[in-house]
């Protein structure tokens, strides 16, 4: 059943096609929200005001779109809305076993792999690497080589022109390449 079909759904009362909506975008905007926050208790509740934000406002999706790209654009604006009420990203630290303090790291399928691929060193670079990047370049990057949209959809969720996406993600390669310049 297709995303459109499941708003249908939603839309008159089935609260198994709410449901089924939640688990195909519950992991894809928890990433998203971690990413942004850095933490993943926070994560977790600003996940859930996402899909509160999508609930109330799911009447006013229009029928004729996509239900992905309009959804993203409502996770983005969630995200951003929160950020614009921090003032800095929260990067949360915890004791490891010898009682020092380190970053807390989240665990989800893409981390493991670029762990398994590059190593635990590697990987945690690239991970403050990203964190140093603009929200702009790191946002495209996020949406673009962990969720898999395309630069249409990205554009789409974002409210911007394809080109600025593809603008985005060229210059935020660019910094990460730069950044990362003796891994690679």
């Amino acid at each position: 059943m297709t995303d459109e079909e499941l708003v249908e759904r939603v839309l008159n009362s089935d609260k198994e096609a709410l449901g089924e909506l939640f688990r195909r975008y519950h992991k894809p905007f928890f990433n998203l929200s971690y990413r942004f926050l850095g933490d993943h208790f926070l994560a977790e509740d600003l996940t859930s005001e996402i899909f509160l934000r999508i609930y109330k406002y799911l009447k006013t999706f229009d029928k004729g779109s996509r239900f992905k790209p309009w959804a993203y654009k409502v996770a983005t604006n969630t995200c951003l809305s929160f950020r614009k009420a921090k003032t800095t990203f929260l990067f949360p630290k915890i004791k490891n076993e010898n009682g020092e303090w380190q970053e807390k790291e989240v665990v989800d399928e893409k981390t493991n792999l670029l762990d398994e691929v590059c190593g635990n060193e590697i990987a945690e670079r690239v991970q403050k690497a990203l964190q140093k990047l603009p929200e702009k370049y790191r946002l495209a990057l996020f949406l673009y080589y962990f969720e898999d949209l395309k630069y249409n959809e990205i554009a789409e969720s974002l409210g911007m022109p394809v080109n600025t996406i593809r603008t985005h993600i060229k210059r935020g390669k660019e910094k990460l390449e730069s950044e990362l310049s003796d891994l690679i």
